[in-house]
């Protein structure tokens, strides 16, 4: 099943997101702080459910999740940030490529599920590109 490689590496990406949108809010500074602040505690939020969810959804398809972080480390793709200091435009700018990275992985996610007829990672990987599509829409709207 194509999906559950797929599913692994959007498992791993999410978790190393998760922790890079923590160094933003943390490390967030100028006029704008509390906004960005917020919206990262946000999109923190949101990752956290959508790593458990893939490794459930891997669970259940009979394979077993990434468990270490050696192993969500060696296989992701999405990079870890080491700065501490950023100012929102550059934290929306990595957001926004790295939205752009998981919309392409949800949308191969449901084409490989389509093909194997598993209705059930489809419809989690489709509800993640709607979602990934407006959030994608309104970072290039506040970036303009």
């Amino acid at each position: 099943m194509e999906q559950i490689k797929i599913l692994k590496q959007l498992q791993a990406d999410s978790l190393v997101f998760f922790t890079k949108a923590h160094n933003y809010h943390w490390n967030v500074r100028g006029k704008d702080f509390p906004q960005v602040h917020a919206a990262t505690e946000d999109i923190y939020n949101q990752f956290a459910k959508i790593f458990d969810a893939l490794a459930e959804r891997i669970i259940q398809l009979g394979d077993t999740p990434c468990v270490t972080l050696k192993e969500v480390l060696d296989k992701a793709k999405i990079k870890e940030e080491s700065k501490t200091s950023f100012k929102s435009k550059e934290i929306l700018e990595s957001v926004l490529e790295d939205y752009k990275y998981f919309l392409k992985g949800f949308k191969k996610l449901s084409e490989a599920a389509a093909k194997d007829n598993d209705t059930t990672t489809q419809g989690l990987a489709d509800s993640q590109v709607a979602h990934l599509e407006k959030a994608i829409w309104m970072l290039n709207s506040q970036l303009a």
